[in-house]
Order: structure tokens, then C-alpha cells, then sequence
């Protein structure tokens, strides 16, 4: 019988296969295979902060693959977009990264 830990492992091996749910994306000049999910970018929007467009991407990673978690305003280069960490959360071995762009400049 696995450990909780080991069945999550199991699990996010699953969600980022390419063959599965996860798309290889270039982040900061390193390829990672990334689930984005617009719709829970709406959700989010909608139950959080109420309504308002927060970023224009949210993506889960595995966070053994990203590395150190990013701090909120950090600079990230997207599939050659620069945009910045407007939230990440940890949750159980991946983040959940939203990005937004300042377009004020």
C-alpha cells in the first residue's frame, strides 16, 4: 500500500504527462510541461476578487520541476511574453501561477 505522498506523486506524474493534461511551455528560457487553465482563472477572478480581470494566465507546474517558489511581482518570460507572478499558491507538490502583464508602461 502507497503513502498519501506517494500517491500524489503518482497523480502529478499523470496530470503532467504530455500525453494527458500537460503542454510544454517555455518559462524564464526553460521548457516545462505546465497545465494552463483559463477557466480556473475566471473562477478565481469571480470568487476572489470579485469580478475584477486579475492575470491574463494561471498554470499549474510541479514544483520539484519549477524550482524555488516565486515570489508576487517577480519578472517571468512566458512563451516569450514578459509578465509578472500576480499570485502562487502551493498546493500539494505543484503551483499555481498567475500571471498578469503591466501594461501601464
Amino acid at each position: 500500500m502507497s503513502t498519501f505522498k506517494e500517491q500524489i506523486a503518482q497523480d502529478l506524474a499523470i496530470f503532467f504527462n504530455q500525453n494527458e493534461l500537460a503542454e510544454p511551455h517555455q518559462i524564464d528560457g526553460r521548457t516545462l510541461n505546465v497545465i494552463v487553465d483559463e477557466d480556473q482563472l475566471k473562477e478565481r477572478s469571480q470568487k476572489e476578487y470579485d469580478g475584477i480581470s486579475v492575470g491574463e494566465i494561471l498554470y499549474f507546474v510541479k514544483a520539484e520541476d519549477y524550482g524555488e517558489r516565486p515570489e508576487e511581482g517577480t519578472p517571468q518570460i512566458f512563451d516569450g511574453r514578459q509578465m509578472y507572478v500576480f499570485n502562487c499558491r502551493d498546493n500539494d507538490g505543484m503551483f499555481e501561477i498567475i500571471l498578469s502583464q503591466n501594461r501601464g508602461m
